[in-house]
């Protein structure tokens, strides 16, 4: 059961996060989402930030399994008219209550980061950074700790090294260094000073 639900969820998010990434956050979008899944599966509405606030209920059960959040502000070349801007967009893929996708929008309307919850156990497994698009970074959270246990830094999209806090000192004690994607050499720190003093080529 748990893993039909799981396998439905992954399908659904993939729709949802399709979905999320359609509109850019203008009325028009929203007028066409709304006609799609009709007005009874789409609200709108102003949460305590001043933010708007849309709300999509793609399966039908009354809850709202996709949340957008928009900011106002002047348009700058005419103050006259009012420009808004996606700020933020959350996924509930498999209904129960919990946020699986998060993203943060920056100013040029392109994702600054992303958390995840991949087993959709309530919990974010990862986050994602960008810059102009691209991903820089990417955290690894443990589960029982919480905490950030590995750290992925890309170049144009590829990895170039792997930082991991192997004895949980919240200090970095484990470097992979990749060349092209290819693993090249391995480091490890031994006496806890931060440094590694160890290498072993690959």
């Amino acid at each position: 059961m748990t893993m039909t639900r799981n396998l439905l969820a992954s399908t659904l998010l993939a729709t949802l996060m399709a979905l999320g990434t359609a509109g850019c956050g203008s009325d028009d979008s929203a007028e066409r989402d709304m006609a799609e899944l009709g007005a009874a599966n789409f609200s709108r509405s102003r949460n305590d930030e001043g933010q708007i606030v849309e709300r999509y209920d793609s399966t039908g059960d009354g809850v709202a399994d996709v949340l957008k959040y928009f900011e106002e502000s002047s348009d700058p070349e005419d103050p006259s008219l009012t420009r808004r801007r996606l700020v933020k967009l959350e996924i509930d893929a498999n209904g129960d209550g919990n946020i699986n996708v998060r993203r943060i929008f920056n100013e040029a309307n392109t994702v600054r980061s992303e958390e995840l919850d991949v087993d959709l156990d309530g919990k974010v497994d990862s986050i994602l950074y960008f810059d102009g698009g691209k991903l820089t970074r990417k955290e690894l959270i443990e589960a029982e700790s919480g905490r950030v246990g590995t750290t992925r830094h890309y170049s144009d999209g590829t990895l170039i090294r792997v930082e991991k806090d192997e004895n949980a000192d919240e200090r970095i004690d484990y470097w992979e260094f990749y060349e092209e994607g290819v693993l090249t050499r391995v480091g490890r720190d031994t006496d806890g000073d931060g440094q590694a003093d160890t290498w072993q080529a690959r």
